[in-house]
């Protein structure tokens, strides 16, 4: 049996008001210090990767991963692509999404888990800036 206590609701509404970031335990423990303990946090996001409420991310270039919120249903099914620069993530577009799943299956005969999917890079608004 699991307890709904305020600070995992503290969590999950960090989390929920961050839908397009991926940010990482030590963000979420600074954010809501000193409600939340560190420890708290780690332990309750364990609980919610487990429950599927949250998706554990890895980050680019090292070992270190993020946290995504993944309780709403506008996110079941989805891949999702995350720019490296400011960290926001959003929805592939659902065309480009079939597109793609479509290809990995006839090309390499994989099949995709778009649930857990990720992909890194820059997104449109880091580009036009030219922080590319």
């Amino acid at each position: 049996m699991r307890y709904r206590t305020e600070q995992r609701k503290s969590i999950l509404d960090y989390l929920e008001s961050r839908k397009d970031a991926c940010v990482t335990a030590a963000e979420i423990a600074a954010a809501l210090s000193p409600s939340v303990s560190k420890s708290a946090v780690y332990r309750n996001l364990a609980d919610l990767e487990r429950e599927g409420k949250v998706i554990r991310v890895g980050q680019t270039g090292d070992r270190s991963f993020g946290f995504r919120y993944a309780g709403s249903h506008s996110c079941e099914g989805k891949i999702h692509i995350s720019c490296v620069l400011c960290g926001k993530t959003e929805h592939v577009s659902a065309g480009a999404a079939l597109r793609f799943e479509r290809a990995l299956a006839a090309e390499d005969g994989f099949s995709l888990n778009r649930g857990e999917c990720m992909l890194f890079g820059v997104c449109r608004d880091c580009n036009q800036g030219g922080d590319k």
